[in-house]
């Protein structure tokens, strides 16, 4: 073997992070391999580092989705929480009062709902849009809400 074809070998076993013995005792299995079928497959050390590589890389992502979830459903329950104790601590609207309180209350409901899309606005365009609620991402809202809790109304509804 000349001194350059050990070096690129050691370069090799060097990047596979593995000793020298245990690259070249990998490639000499994989000639032995290719040489008695005849066909021309992918270095096979090379394809079980790279599932390696990926089976840790699936297992850290798995983790970090896990996490977001839990940490969504604690917000889901602090929101159902706060709508709970804030209807239990509001007073019955008389009936003659029911249109301007609806009023009012649509007014403050969008005026929060704009400074809850602003606050959650990014530089980027595509953001911006993605982060904006829609009409139809409000009515598949209230739909799963219908399903969830058989009540099939929301704020605005309950109060008329």
């Amino acid at each position: 073997m000349s001194i350059e074809e050990a070096d690129r070998f050691r370069g090799a076993a060097s990047a596979n992070k593995v000793s020298l013995s245990r690259y070249l005792r990998q490639c000499l299995l994989d000639y032995e391999r290719l040489s008695d079928d005849g066909s021309r497959a992918p270095n096979g050390f090379a394809l079980v580092e790279m599932e390696e590589r990926l089976a840790l890389n699936i297992e850290l992502q798995s983790r970090q989705v896990n996490s977001l979830c839990s940490e969504l459903h604690v917000l889901f329950a602090m929101v159902d929480r706060l709508a709970f104790v804030s209807l239990v601590h509001l007073p019955e609207i008389p009936a003659e009062l029911r249109e301007s309180a609806l009023t009012a209350g649509t007014r403050l409901y969008n005026n929060w709902r704009n400074a809850v899309m602003e606050l959650t606005e990014t530089n980027t365009e595509t953001d911006s849009i993605t982060a904006q609620p829609t009409d139809d991402a409000a009515n598949g809202r209230h739909q799963r809400q219908e399903n969830d809790d058989g009540l099939g109304s929301d704020s605005i509804d309950a109060a008329r």
